[in-house]
């Protein structure tokens, strides 16, 4: 158990306080550039936590692929406004894609 080969992280910062979440954060990113790092599925409702280090994003709506591929190509205003249905703007910053409608 000290050493999984894969990680699942569910909703990890889920009910944490900006302080908090931003700390896990950090640590998730420091684990997952480690040589021997696990693979990491991270799965979250907001956008702004998909660290740059998570190279691939699988966006399921309804309970099916929406769409999925290289992070950097699926986190855009055309794909994230068809994918919530309404048009949200998308901004990076520190290699991060950060939302706004």
């Amino acid at each position: 158990m000290a050493s999984p080969r894969l990680l699942i992280l569910n909703e990890a910062t889920n009910g944490l306080d900006f302080l908090s979440r931003e700390s896990l954060l950090a640590s998730i990113g420091q684990l997952a550039e480690e040589p021997d790092a696990p693979t990491i599925l991270f799965v979250t409702h907001h956008i702004e936590e998909i660290l740059p280090v998570f190279n691939r994003t699988l966006l399921i709506r309804r309970g099916r692929v929406f769409a999925q591929g290289n992070s950097r190509d699926m986190l855009t205003g055309e794909n994230l406004t068809a994918f919530f249905e309404t048009p949200v703007h998308v901004r990076w910053q520190n290699g991060g894609a950060w939302l706004s409608i």
